[in-house]
């Protein structure tokens, strides 16, 4: 079966889920697998972070990890010898924050983890080094690293090495080697991520001719590795990328790169882009211009705001297919693989999350959470209400 439509049969045999329901993530390890990722053959790290996060904390580890959350540095209370440390390159939006609490759950589960440490460098280079030579002053055991700073951080992720410190990274890029240069790294294959929004385009509109990538930051790695995937899907089939636009990861930036594409080509069949909550400035854009919104959208990741937006505008002409690849829930992989690595287990240099490209459907709204809210998310509704309190 061609792996595109094994991927969608899988995400249709799961459904989808809805945050409104997430009260207590009891949900066998095999429906999470199939929920988020479409499928259950994954790496083993994989399997076994689902296999703890299936279990539903205790109220008193839940109210621990509300406690970690609030706090760069806690104690778990278990007597653990090991401290784990999660490095962010940037931790000042909803999305990083459900990721930190992603990533202090799943340590929450080791009971030989005493000690839980938290700094977030807020997009600043110097300060994610700094972060870094801290926890390797300090001895801690393992590192999980969001590397928003790049190459920029390898000799120091080095140093960590030398100095025994088990280093996962975690959903960022790339640094220096894997499997070399520190234990792993957790992502999903971007260049698959490229080809498969191309067709889901293709999919939904079988007559398809012209579609617009849109992207981040000028030049940043990943919108060019996976728009370039996708330029060869495009070239190999019988759909044209009209442009490459850059939005800075903004809803002001995809108004305006969303407002120039609709000028200067007017109708074409649809959008692939890597951020679903930047998107929901498109909807404004189509309105500006006048224009119904009677297109199809490929997107990486699931802030639930524009599945309201979508709920809201009622519309079968808008249609929207998500991957989730980009999901919170890899901290959890993170943490689980480099627990695997210091028990001495084999750790994969590349844990591949696997995914598949979902349909929005209603019932992903829950407008008590903030509209970055990602639907993948394993934290309980529960828990992120007492996050992000009204």
């Amino acid at each position: 079966m061609n792996l595109f439509r094994s991927r969608m049969a899988a995400a249709v045999v799961a459904g989808v889920f809805c945050l409104s329901a997430n009260l207590a993530i009891a949900e066998p390890a095999e429906e999470i697998m199939k929920s988020r990722l479409g499928t259950t053959e994954v790496d083993p790290a994989i399997a076994k972070a689902i296999e703890i996060a299936a279990k539903p904390l205790t109220p008193e580890l839940e109210a621990k990890a509300l406690e970690c959350w609030k706090n760069d540095v806690c104690e778990t209370g278990t007597g653990g010898e090991l401290t784990i440390a999660y490095a962010d390159g940037f931790g000042e939006n909803v999305w990083r924050r459900v990721t930190k609490m992603e990533f202090i759950q799943q340590a929450l589960a080791y009971q030989e983890i005493g000690k839980i440490q938290y700094s977030s460098a807020r997009g600043d280079v110097s300060k994610a080094i700094a972060d870094l030579n801290a926890y390797i002053a300090q001895g801690v055991n393992i590192i999980v690293l969001y590397a928003d700073a790049g190459p920029a951080l390898l000799p120091t992720v080095r140093e960590a090495k030398e100095a025994g410190i088990t280093v996962v990274l975690n959903n960022g890029q790339e640094v220096g080697t894997a499997g070399e240069d520190y234990v792993s790294t957790v992502h999903e294959d971007l260049c698959a991520l490229g080809q498969d929004m191309v067709k889901a385009v293709v999919a939904d509109k079988p007559s398809a001719k012209a579609l617009v990538a849109l992207g981040g930051t000028p030049g940043n790695t990943l919108s060019a590795t996976w728009q370039k995937c996708a330029q060869e899907q495009a070239d190999a089939s019988s759909i044209k990328i009209l442009a490459k636009l850059d939005t800075n990861w903004t809803q002001e930036g995809t108004f305006t790169a969303v407002s120039a594409a609709l000028a200067q080509y007017g109708d074409f069949d649809g959008w692939i882009y890597e951020y679903a909550d930047g998107f929901r400035a498109a909807m404004r854009a189509y309105q500006a211009a006048g224009k119904d919104v009677d297109t199809v959208a490929a997107l990486r990741t699931d802030e639930q705001g524009l599945f309201c937006d979508w709920e809201a505008a009622n519309s079968s002409k808008f249609r929207i297919y998500y991957s989730a690849s980009g999901t919170t829930v890899t901290a959890r992989f993170a943490v689980s693989a480099a627990m695997m690595a210091q028990a001495g287990e084999t750790v994969s240099p590349w844990i591949k999350v696997p995914f598949s490209m979902k349909t929005v459907k209603k019932g992903l709204c829950d407008k008590n959470l903030p509209m970055e809210t990602p639907v993948s998310t394993l934290v309980n509704a529960k828990t992120l209400k007492a996050m992000f309190p009204n």
